[in-house]
């Protein structure tokens, strides 16, 4: 921002930034009066949202069992084979969160899976201790309603987000509990670089989708770099840019899926969803270092909350 010299009226100074400074994005205050009040309540009534079952993530791209238990995966009717995969996110006892693009123009979305990880296997277990510890099994839930973002458009990626309401309320366990929303102050305080998550059975490289739940580390980039790398796409504060490193990080079976980390929330440290996997991967396998362009939940939330009652 341009200040004005009080002693020279027609000069401006501009304020020196000390170099290598972390410049961090945090929205303004006023942002939290356009949520609707009753959905944002309901948020805030979400208890242990994002609490980790596992709290320390290890080397790899396998994710544990029970290590995400906010991941969503979505059925659709007339898929038999279980070959379109979109995922989402719990974000309330309720709701999933999910892309647009994973709802319109596709078959109807049947059930939503929580509490999954290996899509082969009816026990999910991990070697502890030198004893195999199993997570309970996953649990199947209906749709009642799917909403789109009014201002979506097929093949966009503006407004790619989507909210489906389940058919009865979910039970918290320790393998399926809610992700939290950035819906305070200290969530919504974001570095240019920050480093997030994403969970899903995406594909990696250019072979099948996987079978069992991975996830993968990116990091924030400058919107311009999307820009450039989508031929000047029209990616603008309501997305994030984003891009792993040296690994090909999303794929289109990530779709809808989650973007995440653990950041202050309120007074304590909860993991926090901050984005949707949009155009992530369209052009998986062309170069390892492609950058992802995802929707914003900080920008979609006063949308998101109004959907929520």
């Amino acid at each position: 921002m341009l200040m004005q010299c009080p002693a020279s009226p027609n000069l401006f100074c501009c304020p020196i930034q000390a170099p290598f400074q972390r410049i961090e994005m945090r929205m303004e205050d006023s942002r939290l009066s356009h949520y609707d009040q009753a959905g944002l309540k309901l948020l805030q009534s979400v208890k242990n949202c994002g609490n980790k079952s596992n709290p320390k993530v290890s080397g790899g791209r396998k994710a544990k069992p029970g290590e995400f238990p906010w991941i969503a995966l979505l059925k659709y009717d007339k898929d038999p084979k279980g070959e379109i995969i979109c995922g989402g996110s719990l974000i309330s006892e309720w709701h999933i969160l999910t892309a647009a693009h994973c709802i319109l123009n596709r078959p109807q979305v049947t059930a939503v899976r929580l509490g999954e990880h290996n899509l082969d296997t009816e026990k999910d277990c991990q070697e502890l201790g030198g004893q195999s510890v199993c997570i309970p099994p996953y649990e199947e839930y209906g749709v009642q309603e799917a909403i789109v973002h009014p201002d979506y458009v097929h093949g966009n990626i503006h407004y790619d987000i989507a909210i489906i309401k389940l058919n009865r309320q979910v039970k918290p366990k320790w393998h399926i509990k809610p992700v939290c929303l950035p819906i305070n102050e200290q969530s919504q305080s974001l570095s240019y670089d920050q480093s997030f998550f994403v969970a899903g059975w995406g594909k990696t490289d250019k072979t099948d989708a996987p079978t069992t739940l991975h996830r993968t580390l990116i990091t924030r980039a400058n919107l311009d770099e999307c820009r450039m790398f989508y031929n000047n796409t029209d990616v603008n504060d309501k997305h994030i840019c984003a891009k792993g490193k040296d690994i090909k990080h999303t794929c289109k079976g990530d779709s809808g899926g989650p973007v995440f980390f653990k950041h202050p929330f309120g007074n304590t440290y909860r993991t926090v969803q901050y984005g949707v996997v949009s155009l992530g991967g369209n052009q998986c396998g062309v170069t390892k270092r492609q950058p992802g362009i995802f929707a914003s939940v900080i920008a979609m939330l006063p949308w998101i909350t109004q959907q929520l009652l």
